[in-house]
């Protein structure tokens, strides 16, 4: 019985701080994955869209993504992308006539990271993470070159 608390509790420990592609890292949640293969892609600013999510259900900040800073790194050809600062500019403004200037992101650890028990939201876990990671994978695929290409 002990073994078996023990087994349930690290198990819990390790789902908060890993979920899927996501990571905890140093109170940040990154976005990481390993290609088996060597993919024509370099280290830049990517930009995420949110295109056909459930409507109402959906919460503004995943509804308003807009980017990541991306990392590629080569290895045996291999190839490890790591998405850091994903981030949603809010599209929800009030007109006062003005036009709205350095628009402040807001970045995913500053809704989906709990400080107090350094793992992710419920929310995150449910069901923004399944989101994002298809938001994710759907923007690195549109940056790889299409078989289409090839054929003139």
């Amino acid at each position: 019985m002990k073994k078996l608390l023990l087994l349930l509790l690290s198990t819990s420990v390790f789902a908060q701080t890993e979920l899927g592609n996501f990571k905890l890292d140093d109170g940040k949640i990154i976005w990481q994955k390993v290609y088996e293969q060597d993919l024509p892609l370099e280290s830049q600013d990517i930009e995420l869209r949110a295109v056909g999510l459930p409507t109402m259900t959906t919460t503004f900040w995943l509804t308003d993504i807009a980017g990541a800073k991306m990392r590629v790194q080569k290895k045996q050809g291999r190839t490890r992308i790591t998405l850091r600062d994903i981030y949603s500019v809010s599209s929800i403004k009030i007109d006062l006539g003005s036009v709205e200037e350095n628009v402040k992101p807001e970045y995913a650890s500053e809704i989906y990271y709990k400080r107090k028990k350094n793992s992710f939201s419920k929310l995150f876990v449910r069901k923004d993470a399944k989101l994002i990671n298809e938001i994710i994978e759907r923007a690195i695929k549109e940056l790889l070159p299409s078989e289409e290409d090839d054929d003139w």
